[in-house]
């Protein structure tokens, strides 16, 4: 079984930047994800996710958020951070006209696991969710003096100069074990590594407000964290685990994987796609036969 109507377009939406999407579909799939790509990369990285769920009855969907990919606006920076949010309930919204379902699960990475939680808190949008999926949530990322120091002057340029981006310093040798992806990641023409001071100005206070807010969620979470990530501390997720009211929270932890657990060797991928699979399978179990 495989992916039969595979789709590529563009939305406008806020500022009338063309944001592209993309989609992959099967004939009476019951299921529906959507995925929300990490800090500067973009959707066509999802491919061993895809690979894991060609056998099951799932459309899938993905964007390229602003300044990112295939989508217009400036590398590194986005004059609000809800605006990526906005963008994320856009295509939302497709998905669920296009499949005619009311709820949808939600997977978010890295960046994407802030931008997907603060979607989930917003107004009633939960409400929208099977489960939220969160893998390495950028809510705390490890920092070195020097991006102390960038942390504190980004409050006051964030103001005079806001879209001003500069060099993120992400190690991409933490990505992942898998020196192919290393390699490709770095060839990629579609994946940058800036950021402007605005940005990461209000990533800093919105990630911080997120915990605030966490009790609020009520919808089903998976959490997945690999434990020697070098790019945002596992910490951020365990306290997001102990922040959340949730009945149905998953935290899973792999020992030795880095930030890309989907794309580690396959020996650690498996694991984490299986279980991705099986806590998703429990919310909202797989119905069979899908035809192809």
């Amino acid at each position: 079984m495989s992916y039969t109507n595979e789709q590529k377009s563009f939305i406008s939406f806020r500022n009338n930047l063309k944001i592209f999407y993309q989609s992959w579909k099967k004939t009476d799939a019951k299921r529906v994800l959507v995925i929300q790509h990490g800090f500067g990369e973009h959707s066509d990285r999802y491919k061993n996710l895809l690979d894991k769920l060609k056998d099951s009855d799932f459309n899938i969907y993905a964007l390229d958020s602003r300044g990112h990919g295939r989508s217009e606006g400036i590398r590194g920076h986005v004059e609000q951070f809800q605006y990526y949010v906005d963008d994320l309930s856009h295509l939302i919204h497709i998905a669920q006209e296009e499949n005619n379902a009311k709820k949808i699960f939600l997977l978010g990475h890295s960046l994407g696991g802030v931008i997907a939680l603060q979607y989930s808190l917003e107004l009633n949008n939960q409400d929208y969710l099977h489960a939220l999926l969160l893998s390495a949530p950028g809510l705390k990322v490890k920092m070195d003096l020097e991006k102390e120091v960038k942390k504190i002057a980004a409050r006051y340029l964030a103001v005079l100069m806001p879209d001003f981006v500069l060099d993120a310093n992400l190690d991409v040798n933490f990505l992942s074990h898998d020196k192919a992806v290393i390699d490709a990641y770095n060839k990629d023409p579609l994946v940058h590594g800036k950021i402007s001071f605005q940005m990461a100005n209000n990533l800093f206070h919105l990630s911080h407000a997120l915990y605030k807010k966490a009790h609020r969620l009520t919808a089903p979470v998976f959490l997945m964290h690999g434990d020697a990530d070098g790019i945002v501390d596992v910490r951020g997720s365990i306290e997001l685990e102990k922040a959340l009211s949730s009945a149905q929270v998953s935290l899973k932890v792999y020992p030795g994987l880095y930030h890309e657990m989907m794309n580690e060797p396959p020996e650690s991928r498996e694991k984490v796609l299986d279980d991705l699979k099986y806590f998703i399978d429990s919310i909202v179990p797989e119905s069979k036969p899908v035809s192809s």
